[in-house]
This record gives structure tokens, C-alpha cells and sequence, in this order.
């Protein structure tokens, strides 16, 4: 009966998760789910803890983030980055493709794949409004950003929500989790970008008059806060590697950088720190933490066992000395992971990993489940948060992508990517 009724609650909150009727927040399944499942008692009191201790340190390192990444919003300084991404593409649709992935990769590896999505998706969709009066001349841009946005969030453990529970979960720093995931990053970059690239070859091809776009600098609202800005993204770096070393919570460095840009941002530009604050999206505390809980008791009752079990077998291959054996773990966990982050989330999905690798943990396969759980939820429109926010911003700025049309350019790239990704790793790993 625990067993049953563990799944039904799951599926339900799975199921407003993905639907989110007339707008439902996600916290809102998440936080009933776990509150019933608490009430029938199927989580025991001391796991809660663990909850906590599993997700607190990624919730709170998003909301800084987020912070500080609105913080530049207001200052104007993606539309900066922008302009000049622009100008410096000298009217080359092919250049300007290629610089916007790249300012993407950079925003997601140091402000998290979510900031990336709702700061750079506004900005991209009125520049390219400006440039390409027809909109199949703005998808190439438009869909890969969106894509790499979560795509190339493996690189940093900060990049991605579930990047923190499984490092923090597997006690994997941030210079660990950067060595090993460098080289297939890279590698997810150079098939991702390709693919997309072949597919819209033909509208990447036009040119535009790069002359006539805004000066960068006109974007700025005040420069000393624009250098307080770059001085912030500088201090995360140093704060991720010297945290790595002694061992700090992430939520501490990032936390850091955002209070210092929240304080400059009211004194330089008398903005009002409140709104910023009640914009931050302090409702992923609960969906992370509800989730976690809805997820445990789902796994302690053996709901999961199904997902669970191919992935402990799995588990000890992926750090095989031998070839054969070593390439299907790696491979097998990935597609897993993956294959349930598009049908349910990544961050349930990442949760599951997370339970599954208890006991049976190995560093081979704790990436593999990085990377399916960063790239995965690309399969499908609703796979992340992320990408839910994408079609959301773009919807604000009157440009709707359908369900159909986001599963034929994305399904086979996100294949392709994983697929090169998970190769890679096994290769350096």
C-alpha cells in the first residue's frame, strides 16, 4: 500500500509539474506532495535532514545568481554584450551564430543555465527583431541558445541546479567536476553547434547591416557599476576554486557576489533592491525540497526500483577497466538518466541519480549522470525548468514555438550532443 500510494503522489506532482494548469507554479505540487507523503508517514522524520542538507546549498546558490545576474540586467550589460556580439560579427549571419553560443556558454558556465535563459532569450529576441525582419532568419540563434543554455551548464558545478545536489550528494568539488567535464563540454559544444549549423545553413547565410546597429556603450546605464559587474564575475571564479580547496559552500561565493551587486546597484543606480529581491525565484527552496522529499519516499517504498536497479548495475562498469565494459556504463547511465529527464525533469531525475548512487557510487558514472541530466531534458519541451522559461520569454516578445516545432529541430541534436558527450567522457575519464 506504501508502495502504491508513494507512486500515485509522485506521478501527480510529476504531472502538474510538466502541465503547470492555468500557470501553476511548480512549487505548489511539490510542496502538497511532500507535505502528504510526510503525513502518511512514508519519509521518516531524520531523512528530512538529509533532504536539507542535500539541497539547500543548490537552492540558494541559484537565487544569488539569479540576483546577480539581474543585478547586469538592470545595468544594461547583456544588451552591451549583445550590441557588441552585433557590431564585431560585421553582418555575417555565420559570425553572429557563433558568438551568440558563445556569449550563451559563458553566461550559463558562471550564471547558471536558468540565468542564462532569462537574461540573454529578451535580449537575443528584440536584437534579432531588429536585424532579420523574418523570423526563420532569427531561429538558428533563437534555438540554439536555448539549447546550450542547459546543454553546456556541465562544465561548472554552479551551471546547473542539479549539478550542485550531485556534487554536494557525492562530495565532488568544483575543480573535480571541472577537469573531468571540460573536454566533453567542449565536445557537446562542437556537435551541438555543428548540427545546428547544417540544419539552418541556408537562413545563417544572410547578411545584415551591422552598421546601423546601437553603440554598446549606449546600453550601459553606469559604468563604475558595469566594472563593479565584471569585478563580481572575476570573484566568482577565484571564490569556485579557492572554495574548492577549503571546502566552502558554493551558496557562500555566489551569495557574496550578489550582496556586493545588490548594495552598488542602490547606491549607483538608486534602483529599488526590494523589487530585484521579489523577483528572485525563491519558490525553487520549495520545489527542490519538495521534490527531494516526494522522490525519497518514492525510493524508500521501492516505487523506484524499476529506474533504480539498471542504474547500480550499471554503476561499477562505468569505472571498468575494461573497454566494452566501461564505454556501456557510462553510456547505459546517461541514456537512463536522460531518457527520465525528458519524460519527467532533470531535477526529479537528478534526485533519482542522486538516491541510485548511494552506496554504489563512482566517479565515472556520477558524471555520466551529469551529463545526462544537463543534456537530456532537451528532448522535450518541458524536460527543464530552463527551457520552460525560454518558451515563455519568447512567447512574451510574440515569437511562439510550438510543442511539435521544439521536439523536430531539438530530439535529434540533443542525441547527437549526449551521445558525443558521453564518448568523450569515457575517453578522458
Amino acid at each position: 500500500m506504501a508502495t502504491f500510494l508513494a507512486l500515485l503522489i509522485l506521478l501527480a506532482v510529476l504531472a502538474l509539474v510538466i502541465i503547470r494548469p492555468r500557470g501553476l507554479g511548480v512549487a505548489w505540487p511539490a510542496g502538497i506532495g511532500a507535505i502528504l507523503v510526510i503525513g502518511l508517514g512514508l519519509v521518516p522524520p531524520h531523512e528530512l535532514l538529509i533532504v536539507f542538507g542535500d539541497t539547500w546549498d543548490a537552492t540558494l546558490t541559484l537565487i544569488a545568481l539569479f540576483l546577480l545576474s539581474e543585478t547586469l540586467e538592470r545595468n544594461g550589460v547583456f544588451t552591451w554584450a549583445a550590441l557588441h556580439l552585433a557590431r564585431l560579427a560585421g553582418g555575417s549571419g555565420w559570425r553572429l551564430y557563433g558568438m551568440a553560443v558563445a556569449l550563451t556558454a559563458i553566461t550559463s558556465a558562471l550564471l547558471a543555465n536558468d540565468g542564462a535563459v532569462l537574461m540573454l532569450t529578451p535580449v537575443f529576441a528584440v536584437l534579432l527583431q531588429a536585424i532579420f525582419p523574418e523570423m526563420r532568419h532569427r531561429f538558428p540563434i533563437l534555438f540554439a541558445t536555448g539549447f546550450f543554455a542547459d546543454a553546456l551548464s556541465t562544465i561548472f558545478v554552479p551551471s546547473n541546479l542539479t549539478n550542485i545536489i550531485i556534487a554536494d550528494a557525492n562530495h565532488l568539488t568544483f575543480v573535480e567536476v571541472a577537469a573531468h567535464m571540460a573536454v566533453p563540454t567542449v565536445v557537446a559544444l562542437v556537435v551541438g553547434g555543428c548540427c545546428f549549423a547544417v540544419r539552418f545553413r541556408r537562413d545563417l547565410g544572410i547578411y545584415y547591416a551591422a552598421k546601423t546597429m546601437g553603440l554598446p556603450g549606449e546600453a550601459l546605464r553606469d559604468i563604475v557599476l558595469f566594472w563593479c559587474g565584471m569585478g563580481s564575475l572575476l570573484f566568482l571564479i577565484v571564490g569556485y576554486l579557492l572554495g574548492s580547496i577549503w571546502h566552502l559552500p558554493i551558496a557562500l561565493i555566489a551569495g557574496m557576489a550578489a550582496i556586493f551587486m545588490l548594495v552598488m546597484t542602490r547606491i549607483r543606480l538608486a534602483a529599488q533592491v526590494r523589487s530585484i529581491l521579489r523577483a528572485a525565484p525563491w519558490s525553487i527552496l520549495v520545489y527542490a525540497l519538495g521534490m527531494f522529499v516526494v522522490i525519497i519516499a518514492a525510493f524508500d517504498t521501492g516505487a523506484l526500483s524499476l529506474i533504480v536497479t539498471p542504474i547500480r548495475a550499471l554503476a561499477p562498469l562505468a569505472h571498468s577497466q575494461n573497454t566494452a565494459l566501461g564505454l556501456s556504463g557510462i553510456l547505459g547511465i546517461g541514456a537512463i538518466l536522460a531518457g527520465l529527464a525528458g519524460s519527467v525533469n532533470n531535477l526529479p531525475a537528478a534526485l533519482v541519480g542522486v538516491l541510485a548512487m548511494r552506496g554504489v557510487s563512482h566517479a565515472s558514472a556520477n558524471y555520466a549522470v551529469i551529463l545526462g541530466v544537463d543534456i537530456g531534458p532537451k528532448l522535450t519541451p518541458y524536460g527543464s525548468l530552463a527551457t520552460l522559461l525560454w518558451l515563455e520569454q519568447l512567447r512574451r516578445k510574440e515569437i511562439t514555438i510550438s510543442w511539435g516545432h521544439y521536439l523536430r529541430e531539438n530530439w535529434w541534436v540533443t542525441l547527437l550532443t549526449l551521445l558525443a558527450a558521453l564518448l568523450a567522457l569515457f575517453l578522458v575519464g
